[in-house]
């Protein structure tokens, strides 16, 4: 073990040179090779001086080590200094980047080891020449003393690095005399993105990618369609095309998964969801969607598009009307619309047929690559070896090189040597040549691959794979066990994990310790398969016999669950059901398509599906998706019992009320106090009058809104509902407040904040606080209005409301101007408009005069400072804002 390296907590700094190839050619080998000489010798002095302990050296990059992060920081300030002062040739000047990350790496005879030095790395790897880039973690330990000097640190975000888990916090030395102004960090969160992160690693396709990347950046390319059979890995080329190009579009790269579209009508709607562009008042979706994204530069990646072809008009039509924007395609069939490209897949490369290469040779082409990586996946001892390698070139050869077919393959090799495994392929697999005339080659031998790994399992395992396929998006071990009808989720989940080891099931874990509160054990594991795969084993679940019993299973299963959850959205374990129905929410959705679509099931079934899952629907913002499915099941359902019927009308007011399509709302309010009525339910009536007078006051009559919330109280304190009481006061008090009455609305809120509390309802909570801190910002008691703000503001963060989060900081940006000298209102309302948009959030109309008074306020008071300020308001995050509004003055 090298005895001259620091051991513990360790500063490590990564350097590079930006561009060498480039400089190579500028300078020649032998001017180069000076060049180099004089760059390491400047950066070895500057290491030295600060105790530096030089880990490793290949090439242009160093790896140096320092015992404290302020004697590394400082490092890298001279080394960047030194070589700015240096005399390069005016062509071929010298760029550095370096990265610096404090942890406790293990050491080694060779040097470090950890995951402290890949973090330190992947930062060096997104700075750009002459940029200095610092962990959250080396940050916090330097800035007192560089503060001291003068030196200030620039908060450059989150950002996902490369083969790293989770956002990391990168900072930038602000150091005078040098450069400070470089392009955003070379990460995979620099623009906005839902790209999702494989959770296997990328192989080969370098030339493909390269292809598909040029035809995108072609101006007069706007669609690239990439096509090729099921298990092609199009999903994975056009996933890996996205993120390298994610910093060519300012506007991001968002993935729109098509898997579960069925209905080609619903392709804008996916795009919509996808996008939080939502329904406002009586404007076709399409309309919205197009002036949410008509002046944006983004790429849109649309997954599996085969099964909505039907919708390449609409595609066409919308990249018509945004012209900045482009998309990606994945699909069976390229979209024939103006200006798109088609590139086809081709199989992943592999040896010629007859008589191979060295083995070395061997283990470069893509598919032994990939093989190699999916088979030490099952078997890590495993290598490719003389002895061996014609049998793996065989075996990927049968399964025409496909990655789908190769992972199944490969996934044998746990208990199959390459021999007998190609001997079984002999034996099991064919090549189909009777198959439908529409399926390619290529489909109808992946098909036959699929049945042959499912000829391969045990009789457990094949029951259990093809119940499994009823779930759409995935499941947990729990329900799998219920809906599936396996003794526990014990077994459940050790027969699944044998599953995922042949690659018929994928599996990730969330959630593990909240849903503990649900569940009463860990309900962590959640399992899904490939569509392509699920598509099979529906097949063999419909050629059982079973599949009538397991559809009606997966429905009870999705009612009892969605009911189960709704007396707790409220309570103070509210966002946990919340967020366990978020991941069940494709799930509901193709429960209620068999719903209705089977008639027999009865009328009242979708109703009792739509009325237990409204408060969520109006909490995630699935807000036009919920109004749809409601609308139907009231249709569907008229002769369902009153109650159902009018607790489900309520349900859709409330969604419509938050699109502000208030007549509607009045509308459905008064038909569910109707059939309350009919009934002679009082404690119903008073829910339906304390909806419909929050409806009436939006609309102005504040006279009648006055009076229909009072009784609604009325009645309400009689029976003793005290979650409606709170809501009731919320809306009568912020009547009181419209009309003048602030000591009545502060008496209104917080009676209804003692029931919030009473209750640990963190939504009450929060409404509450909100409201009487507008009631001492009218007062001008700003400390107080302040207080309440961020107490609220805090409720709601941990809620991850945003749309209330973006409010509190427009609200906060208001104290900010009244309060002298402070310079945080354009920051905080930049950071609230960009989080409206994030979530496709209009501003409400009782804020609206408000806040546009406030806005020119802020830029009247900050004059050429506003712009730059607002900016950076816009580049924050959610988390980063709200820290920044919850910092005291």
């Amino acid at each position: 073990m090298r005895k001259d390296l620091p051991s513990g907590t360790v500063t490590l700094l990564l350097t590079d040179i930006q561009g060498s190839t480039r400089l190579l050619q500028r300078l020649g080998a032998d001017g180069y090779a000076a060049a180099l000489g004089t760059h390491r010798d400047l950066l070895r002095a500057a290491f030295a001086r600060h105790d530096g302990a030089e880990v490793d050296t290949q090439g242009d990059a160093f790896f140096v080590a320092f015992p404290t992060a302020i004697g590394a920081v400082h490092a890298a300030i001279d080394c960047q200094r030194a070589l700015a002062s240096h005399p390069w040739p005016a062509d071929a000047p010298m760029a550095v980047r370096m990265g610096l990350h404090t942890g406790e790496p293990t050491r080694t005879d060779e040097g470090y080891v950890g995951i402290a030095v890949n973090t330190a790395a992947r930062i060096a790897s997104a700075g750009h020449g002459g940029q200095i880039l610092m962990s959250a973690a080396t940050a916090a330990l330097v800035r007192d003393e560089l503060e001291r000097e003068g030196i200030t640190q620039r908060d450059l975000g989150m950002h996902r690095l490369k083969d790293l888990d989770g956002t990391h916090q990168i900072y930038q030395p602000m150091v005078p005399g040098l450069a400070s102004d470089f392009s955003p960090p070379r990460s995979l969160q620099t623009h906005p993105n839902n790209l999702p992160t494989p959770a296997t690693p990328f192989v080969g396709r370098g030339g493909q990618v390269a292809a598909v990347r040029d035809l995108l950046l072609n101006d007069a390319v706007r669609l690239v369609t990439v096509t090729g059979p099921g298990g092609a890995g199009k999903s994975r080329l056009t996933l890996r095309v996205a993120t390298e190009l994610l910093h060519r579009f300012k506007d991001g790269a968002f993935f729109v998964p098509l898997a579960t579209v069925t209905d080609p009508s619903r392709v804008i709607n996916a795009i919509a969801s996808t996008m939080d562009v939502r329904d406002e008042h009586e404007v076709p979706l399409a309309q919205s969607l197009v002036a949410a994204l008509k002046e944006r530069e983004l790429l849109l990646l649309m997954d599996n598009f085969e099964q909505v072809q039907a919708a390449a008009r609409d595609v066409g039509e919308l990249l018509k009307a945004c012209p900045r924007m482009k998309i990606l395609v994945s699909s069976r069939e390229a979209l024939r619309v103006s200006g798109a490209k088609e590139f086809r897949i081709p199989p992943l490369e592999l040896p010629p047929p007859g008589r191979l290469p060295d083995l070395n040779r061997v283990k470069q082409f893509e598919a032994v690559r990939l093989f190699l990586d999916r088979a030490q996946t099952a078997r890590p001892d495993f290598e490719i070896t003389a002895d061996n390698a014609a049998d793996v070139v065989a075996i990927i050869r049968r399964v025409d090189a496909l990655p789908l077919a190769i992972e199944l393959a490969a996934a044998r090799i746990r208990t199959l040597t390459p021999q007998r495994l190609l001997g079984t392929l002999n034996k099991r697999l064919k090549v189909l040549t009777g198959g439908a005339a529409d399926l390619l080659d290529h489909q109808q031998t992946l098909r036959d691959l699929i049945a042959w790994s499912y000829d391969l399992l045990s009789d457990e395992e094949k029951v259990l794979w093809q119940r499994m396929a009823i779930f759409s998006g995935g499941c947990t071990a729990d329900a799998a066990q219920q809906v599936c009808d396996i003794d526990d989720s014990i077994e459940v989940e050790l027969d699944a994990e044998s599953l995922v080891t042949k690659s018929l099931l994928t599996i990730e874990f969330e959630g593990t310790g909240a849903e503990k509160v649900i569940s009463g054990h860990d309900e962590g594991a959640r399992f899904s398969m490939l569509e392509t795969l699920r598509e099979f084993a529906l097949e063999q679940l419909e050629a059982s016999g079973e599949a009538p019993v397991l559809r009606e299973r997966h429905w009870n299963w999705c009612v009892s669950l969605a009911e189960r959850a709704e007396p707790h959205f409220r309570g103070p374990k509210g966002v946990i059901w919340i967020d366990r129905l978020e991941r069940e929410q494709e799930n509901f959705r193709v429960a209620m398509i068999r719903c209705v679509e089977d008639p027999s099931r009865g009328a009242d079934s979708a109703l009792r599906m739509a009325a237990a899952l409204w408060f969520f629907w109006y909490e995630r913002g699935h807000l036009s998706e919920g109004r749809q499915w409601t609308t139907q099941a009231l249709a569907a359902a008229a002769d369902a019992s009153p109650a159902l019927r009018a607790g489900a009308y309520l349900g859709a007011a409330s969604l419509a009320r938050q699109q502000n399509l208030l007549d509607e709302a009045v509308q459905l309010c008064t038909s569910a106090i109707e059939l309350y009525r009919s009934v002679n339910d009082e404690f119903g009536i008073a829910k339906g009058l304390s909806q419909l007078g929050a409806v009436v006051q939006r609309l102005g009559d504040y006279q009648r809104a006055s009076s229909i919330l009072e009784e609604a109280l009325a009645l309400l304190r009689h029976h003793g509902n005290v979650e409606r009481i709170s809501f009731t006061l919320i809306a009568l008090g912020a009547l009181k407040q419209i009309t003048g009455k602030l000591d009545e609305a502060a008496h209104h809120y917080e009676e209804s904040l003692g029931i919030g509390r009473a209750r640990d309802d963190g939504n009450a909570i929060a409404t509450a606080l909100v409201n009487l801190g507008e009631v001492h910002h009218l007062r001008g008691d700003l400390d107080g209005a302040a207080r309440y703000y961020r107490e609220s503001l805090s409720i709601y963060r941990e809620l991850g409301l945003k749309i209330a989060i973006a409010y509190c900081l427009e609200v906060l940006a208001g104290i900010a101007l009244d309060r002298a000298g402070t310079t945080r209102a354009p920051e905080l309302l930049g950071a609230a408009e960009a989080l409206r948009e994030e979530i496709a959030a209009p501003v409400e109309p009782f804020n609206k005069e408000r806040l546009e008074r406030d806005i020119a306020r802020a830029a009247a008071a900050s004059g050429n400072d506003f712009e730059p300020a607002w900016q950076r308001g816009r580049a924050l995050d959610a988390n980063a804002a709200v820290a920044l509004a919850l910092r005291e003055d």
